[in-house]
């Protein structure tokens, strides 16, 4: 049986996994996505190369990996925050801080890059779906709200996000953003009497 490297082979394959996502997000950041070949990410990761092949199927699984490493912890940070506010303001407000706060922290940047111009069609999709489980965040905040139009409250809201997001990706200081953030999403949730 060949040695492990960990308590357990759960844990041992965990770590394995991912060491190969970080040879992988290296590579990329490094040399570019047409340098991200499995011989490339087996000797970045110190990993026998027909081994690698255990933990994913294609290097589009890998790339598919990389790009949504991420998305579990920013979906669970989302959810947190709107769970600890006691009113739909408060949690609609939490909804986006938490959003802009995630992309200061993490690599969203390069993900979404890479998401644009080097998955496929399926992986694509999968992202979609992931970005799906916030959205329905956002609808559930949004209908607590009761506005006359839901869908729109809920795009309008998602596109100040989005918006936010990108100006952090391109250098923008965070809480700056943050603030701004905040502060349009009251004015656009605030009782018509506070909009004087």
């Amino acid at each position: 049986m060949p040695k492990i490297e960990a308590g357990s082979v759960r844990e041992h394959r965990a770590k394995r996994l991912a060491r190969l996502i970080d040879a992988a997000e290296a590579i990329l950041n490094e040399d570019g996505v047409e340098n991200l070949t499995a011989g490339a990410v087996a000797a970045r990761a110190g990993i026998a190369r027909n081994s690698i092949y255990r933990y994913f199927d294609s290097i589009e699984d890998l790339l598919e990996l990389v790009v949504t490493r991420e998305f579990p912890a920013w979906v669970t940070a989302v959810e947190d925050a709107i769970a600890a506010e006691a009113t739909p303001r408060a949690r609609a407000a939490a909804y986006v801080r938490a959003n802009v706060e995630q992309a200061a922290r993490g690599t969203h940047g390069r993900r979404a890059s890479l998401s644009r111009g080097s998955l496929s069609d399926r992986v694509r999709q999968r992202v979609r779906d992931l970005h799906g489980s916030l959205h329905r965040a956002l609808e559930g905040v949004v209908a607590e709200l009761g506005p006359a139009q839901p869908e729109l409250t809920t795009a309008v809201i998602q596109a100040v996000v989005d918006a936010c997001i990108r100006r952090i990706d391109q250098g923008d200081d965070p809480a700056e953003v943050t603030s701004f953030a905040l502060r349009a999403v009251h004015r656009l949730l605030a009782p018509d009497a506070d909009r004087q």
